[in-house]
């Protein structure tokens, strides 16, 4: 076993002597070897060189004290435990000592060999307990700020403590504005929050608790939330430990991939049955050329009036018939990086004579960042025409208004265009972008089912919200990094 090195700081030499006596009275003696500092200056250039385990100091040291001392050393980082030697019981000095760090205090006409012994190694154990949980919670740091995932730290009442880097940018904060901001605001239904809340105080741990939360510019995510409670016993409080997954590109591909078979079935069943009517069409097409050549019918107004109708109705169903075809093949796509800012100008542009002649009124706010997608260019710009177009045809009252917004969020960009024309409806949220789905009157549904497939094909997701007035179109594109 090693021996514990001691140094005593204390400018009295007879002190000196009178402490090393009294280690040559402790039992363990072999234990200890004791070295003497006799001013404070030696004294805390002993400290600062770190060459012993434990240090016994004296409060008076000349025009210092050993509190001076003690302090320094705290300054300067050092571990090993110090002990303040004291001449009489003083309660403030004693206090004072315990403040800046000491590991314990000794009145100096108390000492003897069973004291000193038990409170050196009392020291030493504390000392090396406390490194453990310094070296712990040093560890347990740099998982909170290196992790990539969301971690969050607060209570009960919603008061947020402590949130890591990546939960800062996850919901888009700086640091210092979570002294304004409660977890019940990053809940996107207040709901989940309480349900949330009465999971955790009732089991003390939740994991995997499926919710949507909302990042401070109003990004929705799809989360699963992995808690547990712990009781601060200095406030007698429950504190939270959360960490927060991030399913939203998940739940993303769950979607493409359920709309992709939405899409495939719709499309063979309507190509099915396009192909089904032009036998009939041929057939009636055939009778009417038979009708036009009939010199009998040739100068009767009413029949012929009749044909033109019956040839112009028979001409649109052939038109629709190959809209439908069309709509319904897998083109292959040329993948290139595209700008997404040029994209968006070029479908504007490609629809301005609509835009003009509506007199339609278009908002932008569109990010100047320089970024990339990978894109059919060509595709892409018809899948935003289609929606322009479509917001175009919805508005029927002035004024007539398009906003157009971007916006960069975990990865994705996203492009939201809003019109205030005629509103969906809510009841019209969940199969408003089914295949060959219409409002419109005349409308075939293919404009918002071809967008739809195309932005599939780039892996990003579509979707439509009704507003008060109007509705929003968001278009989810992943960024090319």
């Amino acid at each position: 076993m090693e021996k514990i090195k001691v140094l005593l700081i204390d400018d009295d030499e007879d002190d000196f002597i009178i402490t090393k006596d009294i280690f040559s009275q402790i039992p363990s003696i072999k234990n200890y070897e004791l070295s003497w500092a006799n001013s404070f200056e030696k004294g805390i250039n002993a400290v600062l060189k770190q060459q012993h385990d434990i240090y016994l100091v004296d409060y008076r040291l000349g025009k210092n004290t050993g509190i001076d001392l003690l302090n320094e050393a705290v300054l300067s980082g050092i571990k090993e435990p110090i002990i303040i030697l004291t001449g009489k019981g003083d309660y403030d000095i004693d206090q004072q000592a315990l403040n800046f760090g000491a590991a314990d205090y000794l009145v100096k006409d108390q000492i003897n060999a069973q004291l000193l012994d038990r409170t050196l190694r009392y020291a030493l154990k504390q000392a090396e307990a406390t490194k453990a949980l310094k070296e712990s919670e040093f560890k347990f740091r740099v998982i909170f700020e290196k992790t990539k995932e969301p971690i969050l730290i607060s209570d009960f009442n919603g008061k947020i403590y402590e949130m890591n880097k990546a939960g800062l940018s996850f919901f888009g904060f700086h640091p210092n504005d979570l002294n304004t901001v409660t977890d019940r605001q990053l809940f996107k239904n207040s709901e989940d929050r309480d349900n949330f809340i009465q999971q955790l105080e009732t089991k003390g741990a939740v994991s995997n608790f499926e919710c949507e939360m909302i990042s401070s510019s109003g990004q929705t995510y799809f989360c699963t939330l992995s808690s547990f409670l712990q009781i601060d016993p200095q406030n007698i409080m429950s504190i939270y430990h959360t960490i927060i997954h991030d399913l939203t590109p998940r739940k993303y591909k769950e979607n493409n991939s359920i709309n992709q078979s939405k899409l495939s079935v719709s499309a063979h069943i309507a190509k099915a049955f396009a192909e089904e009517i032009r036998d009939p069409l041929s057939t009636i097409n055939f009778v009417i050329e038979e009708l036009n050549t009939d010199k009998n019918l040739a100068y009767n107004e009413t029949v012929q009036t009749n044909l033109d109708i019956i040839k112009t109705n028979c001409d649109n169903i052939n038109q629709l018939i190959k809209q439908v075809i069309v709509s319904t093949e897998n083109k292959p796509l040329s993948f290139e990086k595209a700008n997404i800012k040029e994209l968006i100008e070029d479908a504007l542009n490609q629809v301005n004579d609509l835009i003009l002649g509506q007199r339609i009124s278009v908002d932008k706010d569109i990010l100047n960042a320089d970024l990339e997608i990978l894109a059919d260019e060509y595709q892409l710009k018809k899948a935003l025409q289609n929606i322009l177009v479509n917001a175009i045809e919805n508005m029927h009252d002035f004024p007539k208004t398009i906003h157009i917004t971007t916006i960069k969020d975990s990865g994705f960009y996203s492009i939201l265009i809003e019109d205030n024309g005629t509103g969906l409806g809510k009841n019209y949220n969940d199969n408003i972008l089914e295949p060959f789905f219409s409002t419109k009157k005349n409308g075939n549904g293919l404009a918002l089912t071809e967008a739809q497939k195309i932005v599939m094909n780039h892996n990003g997701i579509i979707e439509i919200k009704p507003q008060d007035a109007g509705n929003l179109v968001i278009v989810k594109l992943p960024i090319a990094y």
